[in-house]
């Protein structure tokens, strides 16, 4: 079974098309649970109305407002007897057999290596408000590299090939990410790291398997790469950020660091990577 894990705010404009997408999943062997972060909108409203419709969706109304990456890891603390778990986020649209697709590959990974950590992504469609294209591939649009990355925890923690809404983790994965260190930048990259910190493997599908509604007031939206995208001001803040979130785990001092940055660097100047 697969417990889909959905944290809404103020989600009425597009929450339908999301849910509607999961009831049409070719895997049907889920719950989902929801969990409102304080809408003020008819988020709730719709909720109640198709979890009448439905007995797989539960949802956790009237809680304190604890912001995105809070909300989502406060479903995985609260429901953990499922095998796999996938977030959702409530303006996307997801293609019928997201789950069976990344299910399937779980599932042959498992069986080469059963009992250790285990995360498959996929890539994604950027698309507007309207679902009209923006970009084929989520990871082409921002230079995303995940061979580069899903293999080396340095390098993940330098940039993050993996989206939430894109994931599927198993029972091991989410038995070492919590509980979740305040000052992790998101839930996904937490759950990818300590998988990667814990032996076991974050696996991408060089496929999409959602539609990535872009529509101005994403937590964390696509931003197409630009190899002068950013002044040198912002350059210096991101490290410094990356530095913060990921010390001591990972990078033990500010040299460490700074070999890795550069390593990086070279690595993905001089290689490329085919998204399919």
């Amino acid at each position: 079974m697969i417990f889909i894990l959905l944290s809404t705010y103020n989600g009425e404009r597009f929450l339908r098309e999301q849910l509607d997408s999961i009831l049409a999943q070719t895997y049907t062997d889920w719950r989902l649970y929801v969990r409102d972060d304080g809408s003020g909108d008819g988020t709730c409203s719709i909720l109640k109305a198709y979890a009448q419709k439905d007995a797989r969706i539960t949802i956790i109304e009237k809680a304190e407002k604890l912001g995105a990456k809070r909300s989502f890891m406060y479903l995985l603390e609260q429901f953990g007897e499922a095998d796999y778990f996938a977030f959702a986020d409530q303006d996307d649209v997801w293609d019928s057999d997201k789950l069976e697709v990344c299910l399937n590959s779980m599932q042959k990974q498992e069986k080469q290596t059963p009992d250790i950590p285990i995360v498959v992504h996929t890539d994604l469609r950027v698309v507007d408000e309207h679902l009209q294209p923006i970009a084929p591939s989520f990871w082409q649009y921002c230079n995303i590299r995940p061979k580069l990355l899903d293999n080396n925890i340095h390098y993940m923690a330098l940039c993050s090939s993996v989206t939430g809404c894109a994931m599927l983790f198993n029972r091991a994965a989410r038995a070492c990410a919590l509980p979740m260190r305040e000052n992790a930048f998101m839930h996904d990259l937490w759950i990818a790291q300590r998988t990667l910190l814990n032996g076991g493997y974050v696996i991408p599908l060089y496929r999409t398997t959602i539609a990535y509604r872009q529509h101005g007031s994403n937590v964390l939206g696509a931003t197409r790469y630009t190899a002068w995208g950013k002044s040198l001001r912002k350059r210096i803040e991101d490290v410094q950020f990356t530095y913060s979130v990921s010390h001591p785990e990972i990078f033990a001092n500010k040299l460490q660091f700074c070999w890795w940055k550069i390593k990086y660097t070279f690595h993905r100047l001089f290689t490329s990577e085919n998204h399919g």
